[in-house]
């Protein structure tokens, strides 16, 4: 699942760090919702927050799902922060639009599928981060299990950790991302944020994040 592109990833790593969106830990790690330790910190969220960057990111997405996915009826925004740049994608191709929850409402009707997905229509899924991708994971069975039919999800960020590619193999889904932590990290550098020994930290922290915690003596 790392991107191909390599001037495209390079284009929206820069602008991902510009922003504000990526961070990076030179002390303290973040920790994540699944518990992972890491020195980088992603939030995508901030990028709704800006027009101009928003819109090249957006542009950069058409262009990825052109190139890489297949054909598909309806595209499936992650909740929450995959939403915006689904229904962005979706008014851009005039296609229909869903979105997923983490798991079903504990009230009304109890769905995790909003919006009208009828049985055998093929679904593209739309997050913008990717970490483990146990959410991933999750929404691809919530849209089956409404009889939708998932082959590819396109993300704007990745980790590239192993346990993503495993989740996603478990669902036997193609993940395209693009940009990703190494690209990120590289331009930090470039910038003088990062020295040259953060940027191989950051690297073995992608390589095996529990043994990277362990190593670093934050567990």
């Amino acid at each position: 699942m790392k991107s191909t592109n390599t001037e495209q990833s390079k284009k929206v790593a820069k602008i991902l760090f510009e922003i504000g969106a990526v961070s990076f830990s030179r002390n303290r790690p973040f920790r994540f919702d699944s518990g992972v330790l890491s020195p980088v910190y992603v939030d995508n969220r901030i990028l709704i927050s800006y027009p101009k960057e928003r819109k090249l990111v957006i542009e950069e997405l058409l262009k990825l799902i052109k190139d890489k996915v297949n054909k598909f009826d309806v595209v499936a925004g992650v909740a929450t922060a995959g939403i915006p740049h689904a229904a962005w994608i979706a008014d851009k191709l005039n296609k229909p639009m869903i979105f997923v929850r983490s798991k079903p409402k504990d009230h009304g009707k109890g769905q995790q599928v909003e919006g009208k997905l009828s049985r055998g229509q093929r679904v593209l899924v739309i997050e913008d981060l990717i970490s483990t991708a146990r959410s991933s994971k999750r929404v691809v069975e919530a849209i089956r299990a409404q009889g939708g039919v998932v082959s590819d999800e396109i993300a704007i960020y990745s980790h590239n950790l192993k346990e993503a590619d495993k989740n996603m193999n478990k669902v036997k889904v193609k993940l395209h991302n693009l940009t990703d932590t190494k690209t990120a990290a590289l331009y930090a550098k470039e910038k003088g944020f990062l020295k040259k020994e953060q940027t191989a930290i950051i690297s073995d922290w992608v390589k095996n994040p529990q043994n990277w915690a362990k190593k670093m003596g934050f567990e």
